[in-house]
């Protein structure tokens, strides 16, 4: 007998990110200050948790997990500067090879990241 095994519903990270959105419209500026017990929390967490694990494990992932929260629209100073600094350690453990093109795109992609950031930290807030 054949054993079925459990299918994982893919989430797309538009989906997941859409689920955040309605905190930040709310004022929420940090995932760190969502309620954890709230339900729509904790299925916005399960929508995430699921676009995660259909990622595959590479650094391109890990960097689209990274800013997934920025992405979401969570803009607290404190939780950017938590951001940037995984970005820099990040793209300082990624070694340079100017052969390998995905590599180099990453980096690319990861530097503009945190150019956004840091302009986004130097906006004065209203």
């Amino acid at each position: 007998m054949k054993e079925l095994l459990p299918t994982v519903e893919k989430v797309s990270k538009e989906r997941a990110i859409d689920a955040y959105k309605k905190f930040v419209e709310q004022g929420i500026k940090s995932p760190d200050a969502l309620d954890l017990d709230d339900p729509e929390v904790i299925e916005a967490n399960n929508l995430f948790e699921k676009w995660r694990a259909g990622l595959e494990d590479s650094a391109r992932s890990n960097f689209e997990a990274t800013k997934f929260y920025l992405d979401a629209g969570f803009d607290d100073p404190d939780y950017m500067l938590y951001v940037l600094s995984w970005l820099y350690s990040d793209a300082n453990d990624l070694g340079k090879d100017a052969n390998d093109l995905e590599l180099t795109q990453l980096r690319n992609d990861m530097a503009n990241e945190m150019r956004k950031i840091h302009g986004l930290l130097r906006e004065p807030k209203a």
